[in-house]
């Protein structure tokens, strides 16, 4: 009998054992489970993290190139209205004509320097409180057929030139007087005078 019992003993504590270990294993088990799900949540999370980053970033790329977009548009512009001003300052400069310019009460005196211009060649147009004089003076270079010229000193004025004159008041275009003598051209403009009416006052 008492070897039975030592049998079953140890039968019993091999069980003991086995149910143990199985236990332990799915202890084990279990925990590693848990780390691959606690795992597979910290890289959903960075997945998550990284997209949002992603976002951010190519949200920024977009602003940033829309504003240079932006500036080289904006810089375009400038430069064209730079390039028109200077344009502007190179036909007043080189292709204007010198002119002064006077006025009292009724009238506006103008004199314009147009040397060696016959009197036939000189345009003028009028609107209502604007004046255009434009005439071309021929190149000393061009009146000269030899073939072998060669310009030294360029000074004059050539080609197209014109003058715009623009007045504070509305003018009588059709009274406008134009004389030119000896490379001079004087001109005089009236004013329109505004009507003047009293009030009676009741």
């Amino acid at each position: 009998m008492a070897e039975e019992d030592i049998i079953e003993t140890t039968a019993r504590e091999k069980q003991a054992e086995t149910e143990e270990e199985v236990e332990n294993e799915t202890n084990e088990t279990t925990e590693e489970e848990t780390v691959k799900d606690k795992e597979q949540e910290r890289r959903e999370r960075l997945d998550e993290k990284l997209k949002q980053g992603k976002e951010i970033t190519d949200k920024i790329a977009e602003d940033i190139t829309r504003t240079v977009d932006s500036f080289i548009v904006n810089m375009k512009s400038m430069q064209k209205n730079v390039d028109g001003k200077i344009n502007d300052y190179k036909k007043t400069a080189v292709n204007g004509l010198y002119a002064d310019l006077v006025e009292d009460e009724e009238k506006y005196y103008l004199r314009v320097w147009v040397p060696g211009i016959p009197k036939k060649d000189i345009e003028i147009e009028a609107s209502d409180n604007e004046l255009v004089i434009e005439v071309e003076f021929d190149s000393l270079a061009d009146s000269i057929e030899s073939e072998d010229k060669k310009v030294i000193i360029n000074g004059l004025k050539t080609g197209k030139c014109t003058k715009t004159i623009h007045f504070e008041e509305n003018i009588d275009i059709e009274t406008i007087d134009a004389k030119a003598n000896k490379g001079v051209l004087n001109i005089i403009v009236n004013k329109i005078q505004a009507p003047k009416q009293k009030v009676n006052v009741e």
